[in-house]
């Protein structure tokens, strides 16, 4: 079944809102939030003391949110 673009862009409008709230609400997605943030830290700041590391991964996963468009 192929559907035109129009209704493909029509319905991932309609269903961005709960496809994130779906993957927000599973645990796969906090570990991997866990394991990237931490990466991202330090693949732009470098080696970083892991206290530093650990509180500033708290407070970045703080301001992040999966969202819907």
């Amino acid at each position: 079944m192929a559907l035109s673009t129009n209704t493909i862009i029509k319905l991932s409008d309609a269903l961005s809102q709960d496809v994130a709230e779906y993957i927000s609400d599973h645990h796969e997605f906090f570990d991997l939030m866990v394991q990237l943030i931490p990466e991202a830290i330090s693949d732009k700041l470098g080696d970083v003391d892991d206290m530093v590391l650990a509180e500033l991964s708290m407070c970045i996963s703080e301001r992040l949110v999966l969202k819907g468009v």
